[in-house]
């Protein structure tokens, strides 16, 4: 795999912006079923990921490390399981942030 980091920060709206590269979605797991979930952005989008077959996701709340697709699914590199409580209102203004102009390159 190649080396991660830093990748930037998106939420559904974003990932358009992102087509081919690598980027961090933190999110709400709704629905897990085989190799995919389905996950609900900090902006309240969906978004399908593509799970590798050793990715173990327990929490309620992940962040995926993953390549946007251009179906704007994800395909999933690494995730980091956050817990089961996360404000994603603040997850979201920081999300906002970084991709404003008073943002840009501060949360890459």
């Amino acid at each position: 795999m190649s080396r991660l980091g830093p990748e930037p920060r998106v939420n559904s709206k974003f990932l358009s912006d992102h087509r081919g590269q690598t980027v961090r979605l933190t999110a709400k797991v709704l629905k897990l079923v085989g190799d995919t979930a389905t996950v609900e952005a900090s902006d309240g989008g969906e978004v399908a990921i593509m799970l590798s077959r050793d990715m173990h996701i327990e929490d309620t709340y992940v962040e995926i490390i993953g390549s946007v697709k251009d179906d704007l699914t994800v395909k999933a590199l690494t995730s980091i399981n956050l817990g089961n409580t996360l404000d994603m209102k603040a997850v979201n203004a920081v999300v906002e942030y970084a991709h404003s102009s008073k943002g840009s390159g501060v949360l890459a």
